[in-house]
């Protein structure tokens, strides 16, 4: 815990003092006006950005999933298409995967500065990644007041791991490597990850039941309508999972990997397993 702390702190002050390579100078200046074209990048229109200076938000803003839902209520919901973008007349679009690269080639040619959001596969990287994003919008300031409480929910943390084995698994089949973020954040936990293999990758339900970790992560079953004929709602694997001491990954903790997730993470270590 420790190390990451620091390794916080030191990338942090990187970070700032990095020159942002291909991105607009009009980019970062004050009382820029966006869009947000997906779910992901809505959690950072919503984080950090004032109110006034919010075009829309996607049609996802409001999910279970969606972080910041609560604050999404009072926004215009957008979708991805050149027509209804055009009529909110923002500077620029924020996004992670939504949009075709013909919609981001049409926005361009009329003005609109495209801010990509990167993949993170860490929490160091999710706060790089805040504090980049946030000073390309213009707001500095309030990513790093969110980059100090990501750091004080992260000294919060509880190992309640203790060492043990986990296993991440989700009702569509799929488990998380130690190179995810996923696996970050267990490790944060104190859990030792009981797969070695890399990514996201899928385990059948007579693999998993040869399996013997000492507690379960599990993600996405507190979505009733998440995968519900998949193989991680059999019986046989409900069973297996109710026989074995385990922890529910909140929805909007993974749903995208950001900086936020730390805040969750610090009351999941309060709660301990099922």
């Amino acid at each position: 815990m420790r190390g990451i702390i620091r390794g916080l702190r030191y990338a942090g002050a990187a970070i700032l003092a990095a020159t942002l390579i291909g991105v607009p100078i009009t980019a970062a200046a004050a009382g820029l006006r966006i869009a947000s074209l997906d779910e992901c990048a809505d959690q950072y229109a919503l984080g950090l950005m004032p109110s006034d200076q919010i075009a829309a938000v996607s049609d996802g803003a409001g999910r279970l999933d969606s972080y910041y839902a609560d604050r999404s209520r009072s926004f215009a919901r957008v979708r991805p298409s050149i027509e209804s973008l055009l009529a909110l007349h923002p500077d620029a679009v924020v996004r992670t995967w939504g949009g075709d690269a013909k919609l981001l080639e049409a926005l361009e040619k009329r003005g609109i500065n495209i801010i990509n959001i990167n993949d993170v596969d860490t929490l160091p990287q999710a706060r790089d990644e805040l504090l980049r994003v946030g000073h390309v919008l213009g707001q500095d300031a309030q990513a790093a007041a969110e980059a100090r409480a990501m750091m004080a929910s992260l000294a919060g943390v509880r190992a309640i791991g203790k060492g043990k084995t986990i296993l991440y698994y989700t009702p569509s089949g799929y488990s998380a490597g130690p190179d995810t973020f996923i696996g970050d954040m267990l490790k944060t936990l104190g859990y030792r990850l009981e797969t070695a293999d890399h990514g996201f990758f899928a385990l059948s339900p007579e693999v998993l039941l040869t399996t013997t970790p000492d507690v379960f992560a599990l993600g996405f079953y507190d979505d009733p309508f998440q995968s519900r004929r998949a193989p991680g709602r059999s019986a046989l694997i409900r069973e297996r999972i109710a026989e074995r001491p385990h922890i529910k990954l909140p929805l909007r903790m993974i749903a995208c990997s950001g900086w936020y997730a730390a805040y969750d993470l610090e009351a999941l270590s309060q709660g301990g397993t099922t």
